[in-house]
């Protein structure tokens, strides 16, 4: 374990001795001589423990620890004391203290109760930060790419207006979820959002679906019931998957957004629909139009405000946090603990062009939770992930899905290597980088699958 330990005290003596075992322990190290110096140092830099004399010149121990909380709630300090009262330790305890240790200092407890105190911190900030995953991955985008970070400003822009809105990407690339936060970004949020997926309605069910009917309206209507314009009013329709709308259905959706009314099949009265519509789509639907599977004004009408979803390939520098949110939400929903990735195999998960988008990795992550629950998972343990498309296979035999899992994943790590040694020109330092993986670690790697650097191509 490695930090950055303040210790304050006014004793010069005693501030080089703690310095000298924690230095040798592989801690960094900071002093300070009074409260207000110590106060001065948190203000600068980060601090992982604080070692707190009481009785110092200035503001005394309990005074620092305060302002020293003030700064950094969660900051584990540990209080020193030569002669100190119980009822100093409690009141110490109370103000926050993580422990008291009375001098002369025992080094062996002192380096225990630091050990422990940075632990106790890093765990605090892990649960922190995975409760924090596990919210915004149900409902919010995730990703620090430029790309993200263009669309949630487009949602945010256009959230707040009633005007149609057309999500485009590809499969798994976050579509919903883009039209959930249209909707509770907007002025509908307090009404429903109703959504439709045409690529799951039965053939001849359609209107139905969007329209709803009357009882006997036709063979099967047995009941009344409403459809999704009807459903959603006052609030937001999403229609996914819009291309495998007929151009029938087509036309009569327009009218409805012109008139604000629906009729079911069967029914005589009109119907309030006032909804905002939000279509996806994962085809073109401008080459949709001019082959005519697309009406050219439900085109335009649609496309009033466009939004493209990057694929996950397009903003790999997401991988990380996608990873640590969606590995949160698995144990979220299966228990236990959440699988960890080493660098070498987030490096890897960087590489592979994940065809199916974030739903692909959530796939992933849930085997890897399913599998190897709470573990920490490195390039030797690691599940082979699917071979990506494009990768060359002019070396071995074709990748067989049907062998054993250990078989399968040397065989994978084993194509995964020469791949990228190949794109690096068979440079190891560049290979080694590339992947996130050390120089000496892929030297063995290649040493134990038999690549060897072409003497013609040696670097």
């Amino acid at each position: 374990m490695s930090g950055r330990i303040l210790i304050v005290d006014d004793e010069q003596a005693i501030r080089e001795s703690l310095r000298g075992l924690f230095e040798d322990e592989g801690f960094m190290v900071s002093m300070a001589a009074s409260g207000e110096e110590a106060v001065a140092r948190m203000r600068k830099e980060s601090v992982d423990c604080v070692l707190l004399d009481i009785w110092m010149p200035g503001i005394d121990g309990l005074e620092t620890l305060s302002r020293l909380r003030e700064l950094d709630a969660g900051i584990p300090v540990i209080m020193m004391s030569g002669h100190a009262t119980i009822d100093t330790a409690v009141r110490a305890t109370r103000q926050g203290a993580y422990d008291f240790v009375e001098k002369p200092i025992s080094f062996d407890r002192m380096l225990i109760l630091v050990r422990n105190a940075m632990e106790m911190r890093r765990l605090e900030q892990e649960n922190k930060s995975l409760r924090e995953s596990r919210k915004s991955v149900r409902g919010e985008l995730i990703g620090d790419s430029e790309a993200m970070r263009r669309v949630r400003a487009l949602i945010e822009r256009v959230a707040p207006s009633d005007a149609p809105v057309l999500i485009m990407g590809e499969h798994g690339t976050g579509k919903k979820i883009a039209a959930a936060m249209l909707h509770e970004r907007s002025r509908r949020s307090g009404g429903p959002l109703v959504e439709l997926n045409c690529a799951s309605v039965p053939e001849g069910r359609m209107d139905s679906e969007l329209f709803g009917h009357e009882k006997g309206a036709f063979p099967g209507a047995l009941h009344t019931r409403p459809g999704c314009f009807e459903m959603a009013h006052q609030g937001t329709l999403f229609i996914d998957e819009v291309a495998d709308l007929s151009p029938s259905a087509q036309a009569k959706i327009l009218r409805i957004l012109q008139e604000r009314l629906v009729h079911r099949l069967g029914g005589a009265s009109a119907i309030p629909a006032d909804v905002r519509l939000i279509a996806a789509t994962t085809r073109d639907l401008e080459r949709e139009m001019k082959e005519g599977r697309i009406r050219e004004d439900f085109y335009y009408r649609l496309n009033v405000v466009s939004i493209r979803m990057p694929a996950l390939r397009e903003r790999k520098e997401d991988i990380p946090l996608l990873v640590q949110a969606l590995a949160a939400q698995q144990a979220d929903n299966l228990g236990g603990e959440p699988v960890r990735f080493s660098e070498g195999v987030m490096a890897m998960m960087q590489q592979y062009p994940w065809p199916g988008n974030v739903r692909e990795l959530r796939n992933y992550i849930e085997r890897c939770h399913i599998l190897m629950p709470g573990r920490e998972i490195d390039i030797d343990s690691m599940l082979p992930l699917d071979q990506p498309a494009g990768m060359p296979l002019s070396h071995g035999p074709d990748f067989d899905l049907s062998s054993g899992y250990h078989a399968a994943r040397e065989e994978f790590e084993c194509k995964y290597l020469l791949y990228h040694l190949e794109r690096n020109d068979w440079n190891i330092s560049r290979t080694a980088a590339a992947i996130g993986m050390e120089r000496s670690q892929l030297h063995r790697k290649m040493k134990h699958h038999g690549l060897r650097v072409p003497e013609r191509e040696a670097k």
